[in-house]
């Protein structure tokens, strides 16, 4: 892990200085996992966002003793969503795709901004690109001077469902064990699974059955960590499995609670999300920022923008067993508003007594809808963090189809900041479908159903991009899709 002050310090270099330490290839790996068909997704953001007409992206099947199937060379030159179906790709079994961008112009980030989505029978799960080979050696200087375990795991194990996660590894054969640490309550328990892995295949945990004696829990802390990796950013794939397969997961976060590392002046950290209409929304904030305590209040924001009231969440204390869950509706409720007026939410962190702010304060975003819920991992933002002065531009993946239910949103992440226009534009795999030109409000939020507004309900399952800009810097998307007849429920943040 690379530490969030020395995060903040490159990215100020690559704005001042475009040509230092530049990037020009971006890489992510991708699991072929039982039940689900492995896909990937993205708009051709390096033509749209920053005017590259050449860019290729090679795609490698890997097998199970970590050898090349083959490679396939793509070239990514129009503006439309590109959408590569893995599974079923090569004519034989795979284990994983390693997935490669290359660019003779800077790329400046090496993770790509691409969507890995599994679907299958009642669900269909999105999360943005997690692990990767890196570039080189000074880059795994940076990224692995620091190790810690992964956590913001959600834990379930009630009513025949599993938590699981997928441990992968790098560039080179992996031996060592996989230590969990699984904290709940009244009680900690520990393993220490054995793991001997060919180069670039992956190894799925299920925690079920690490700890058979834990049936039934709905909650814990759950921390895995992993064998040290030369040249490989090593996140896990980790979510819910329920009992006919299909499931609704997210990457891992680093856990913190061993690393000392605050703000100096003590302000608080925040962040706004939509409420989806029809949808569920809650917080899980896990016990994984650095040692010390975090009071969380909630402010409810109507289609105004304006606060309706405001609701403490609760304080949650690193390291430590428990997990801070906090429903929106419930909190609405104790405030004195009504959920069906809330339109954002914004989560507020503070030091309590006058203490120290954690540099990264994490939690995991939920919708839900009767089935699975989503769990997608945000970080809050801090005033001391680095925003760059020039017009906000952000985009994101929604998915369209028969059974499927999806929104966009698009919110400032302070509440406080001007009015503005957002100006949208949608992408298929068909090129440019539509455009929209809607105001967003100080505190409130821009919400699109690609289905419903841009006339794309029915037919095959597929995704719709979105690229926002407005004059705001600091604007964020999310995305929610729901599995109509099961409820089950995935989203993501936009890049």
């Amino acid at each position: 892990m690379k530490k969030f002050k020395d995060v903040e310090k490159t990215r100020i270099q690559a704005h001042r200085d475009p040509a230092r330490d530049s990037v020009h290839r971006a890489s992510l790996l991708v699991p072929e996992l039982p039940g689900a068909v492995a896909e990937i997704s993205f708009v051709n953001h390096f033509l749209l966002k920053r005017g590259y007409p050449h860019v290729a992206c090679r795609i490698t099947a890997i097998d199970a003793e970590g050898q090349r199937i083959e490679s396939r060379l793509h070239p990514i030159q129009e503006p439309r969503v590109y959408r590569f179906r893995l599974t079923g790709s090569v004519d034989a079994p795979v284990d994983t795709y390693m997935v490669e961008f290359f660019a003779a112009d800077n790329l400046f980030i090496p993770f790509p901004a691409v969507m890995v989505n599994h679907h299958g029978p009642g669900f269909y799960n999105t999360v943005h690109a997690f692990n990767r080979v890196l570039n080189d050696v000074f880059e795994n200087d940076a990224i692995n001077a620091q190790q810690n375990a992964e956590a913001s795991i959600d834990v379930d194990l009630s009513g025949g469902r599993d938590t699981f996660a997928v441990f992968t590894s790098g560039p080179t054969a992996c031996r060592g064990k996989l230590a969990l640490d699984l904290a709940t309550p009244g009680r900690t328990y520990h393993a220490a699974l054995p793991v001997d892995r060919p180069r670039l295949t992956q190894q799925v945990v299920s925690v079920r059955e690490t700890f058979p004696e834990v049936d039934g829990a709905t909650s814990g802390v759950l921390k895995i960590r992993q064998p040290e990796q030369f040249l490989f950013y090593g996140r896990m794939l980790a979510g819910i499995r329920a009992p006919d397969g299909a499931f609704s997961a997210n990457h891992s976060y680093y856990d913190c609670s061993g690393l000392p590392e605050y703000w100096e002046d003590g302000r608080g950290s925040f962040r706004s999300y939509p409420h989806f209409a029809s949808f569920d929304s809650a917080i899980r904030m896990y016990p994984v920022q650095s040692p010390g305590g975090l009071q969380i209040t909630v402010g409810l924001r109507g289609a105004d923008g304006k606060e309706l009231g405001r609701a403490k969440a609760g304080c949650v204390e690193s390291p430590g067993p428990r997990v801070l869950e906090a429903d929106v509706a419930t909190l609405a409720r104790e405030a004195g508003v009504a959920p069906e007026d809330v339109r954002t939410f914004v989560v507020y962190a503070d030091a309590p007594d006058g203490g120290a702010v954690p540099c990264r304060a994490n939690h995991q975003l939920a919708y839900s809808s009767g089935g699975l819920s989503s769990s997608i991992n945000v970080s809050l933002f801090n005033p001391n963090v680095y925003t760059p002065q020039r017009p906000g531009l952000t985009w994101a993946q929604s998915i369209v189809g028969d059974g499927i239910d999806s929104r966009f949103a698009i919110v400032g992440n302070s509440p406080e900041a001007d009015a503005c226009d957002v100006e949208m534009a949608f992408y298929d795999e068909s090129g440019h479908v539509g455009d929209r030109k809607l105001r967003l409000v100080p505190g409130g939020a821009v919400e699109i159903d690609p289905a419903r507004d841009l006339g794309l309900a029915g037919g095959e399952t597929r995704p719709v991009w979105v690229i926002a800009r407005c004059p705001r810097p600091d604007v964020s998307l999310f995305g929610v899709t729901r599995d109509r007849p099961t409820g089950n429920c995935s989203g993501e943040h936009g890049f």
